[in-house]
């Protein structure tokens, strides 16, 4: 596993990616409890924060995990070198894309007599450094003799070019102006939908079988069948992001159908880990239970009448925060000990400073008891997002530590 921290540099800028974007979060906290300066716009820091943490966290971190699996190391092979550019293409465009999305978001930057969607543009650009990243990948395998395809990162793989599919669908209505403001919509939190509830789940699912060194036969259902609930449920889960007043009812169904087809998945998976490798979960456990948490949300959602769970835009966050941060970081972070001497305190320190966000986000939802509600909640918010960029920045001091060991 040292190799996975030796032999590039690549999980340094993802782990810069969290720092930056979490330190972005805790400015957009800060801007309801005091006035920031510069009339920074709240709107365009929020998509600063969300952007590169799904592209210089949740895209990146896990591209490289898989290319770290199939070839470790540096190799001189066309493939190899087709994942590594495209590996690169991911930190930079995002990187260039963050300050865009800072001051402008997605407005257009005069330039001469031009106005140009800088943001817009780089972030088309990670997106080529996904396709180039794949094109590697697929070379590789077709090419590499003794190869051994993964399911759940091959399914990954393929949710994430269909969220792509919808990001360039948004540019495309727009430039051609059809379909009106719902078809916008739609497409945009297709792409949410499918890269949060297909690609992030399946790449973790996948990550948590290598570390737990689970065979097909240890899985209740074929791994081939719940990555097929996952990928077929997670594109139909995109009304959940849309106001309630603009779902259709089939639309209403289709949501709920996905989301219990991606519940199921993931509870099948989750059982298979727990009683095949129940003494041998560790840290894992608590990816896992994050992971258990969004499964049973999600279930509730698909009983529960539309109105608590469209209408309600606290929820939304509370449920995409643990998934991503509870489950996916968390997730992220114990793949990275493997193998490494590393104190689990270090972990641990994480895992609170998780927990204190997950738990704070509460406080915007309906479920938050109305007579200790106040503004208060909003320093609450402020002081615990603060927490995981410093857990995680001392986690990552922790790390260059070994880096420079021989």
């Amino acid at each position: 596993m040292k190799a996975l921290i030796k032999d590039s540099k690549i999980w340094q800028w993802a782990m810069f990616s969290f720092v930056l974007a979490g330190l972005t979060g805790f400015l957009y906290r800060l801007g309801f409890v005091v006035h920031l300066p510069f009339e920074i716009n709240l709107e365009n820091v929020r998509h600063a924060h969300s952007h590169l943490m799904f592209f210089g966290w949740a895209s990146l971190l896990p591209l490289y995990f898989i290319k770290m699996h199939i070839v470790p190391g540096y190799h001189a092979s066309i493939g190899t070198k087709l994942m590594r550019t495209g590996l690169w293409s991911v930190v930079f465009f995002g990187l260039l894309s963050f300050p865009f999305f800072m001051i402008w978001g997605y407005q257009s930057v005069p330039v001469g007599s031009a106005y140009l969607p800088f943001s817009v543009i780089f972030s088309g650009m990670v997106m080529i450094g996904w396709y180039i990243f794949m094109a590697g990948y697929c070379y590789t395998r077709y090419r590499k003799s003794n190869f051994t395809s993964n399911i759940w990162f091959e399914g990954a793989l393929v949710m994430l070019f269909v969220s792509s599919l919808g990001a360039w669908g948004v540019g495309a209505v727009e430039m051609m102006d059809i379909g009106g403001p719902l078809f916008g919509k739609a497409l945009t939190h297709f792409f949410l939908a499918t890269f949060v509830e297909g690609w992030v789940v399946l790449v973790l699912l996948g990550l948590i079988a290598k570390a737990l060194e689970l065979e097909e036969e240890d899985f209740l259902v074929s791994p081939l069948v719940l990555v097929g609930l996952i990928a077929i449920g997670s594109p139909l889960t995109f009304p959940y992001g849309i106001t309630e007043s603009m779902v259709s009812l089939n639309l209403s169904v289709a949501a709920r159908m996905g989301g219990v087809l991606v519940a199921e998945g993931v509870l099948l998976f989750l059982l298979s880990a727990i009683k095949t490798r129940k003494r041998k979960l560790g840290i894992w456990i608590w990816p896992l239970l994050f992971l258990g948490m969004k499964a049973i949300m999600q279930l509730i959602a698909a009983v529960s009448p539309a109105g608590l769970w469209l209408s309600e835009h606290g929820i939304r966050i509370f449920y995409l925060h643990v998934l991503l941060l509870g489950a996916f970081s968390t997730g992220v972070i114990v793949y990275l000990m493997e193998g490494l001497k590393i104190t689990k305190g270090y972990f641990y320190g994480i895992l609170i400073s998780v927990g204190a966000v997950i738990f704070t986000l509460t406080m915007l939802t309906s479920f938050w008891p109305a007579a200790i509600t106040g503004v208060w909640i909003y320093t609450a918010l402020t002081i615990a997002a603060i927490f995981p960029v410093l857990a995680i920045s001392i986690f990552w001091g922790k790390m260059n530590k070994l880096v420079k060991k021989p």
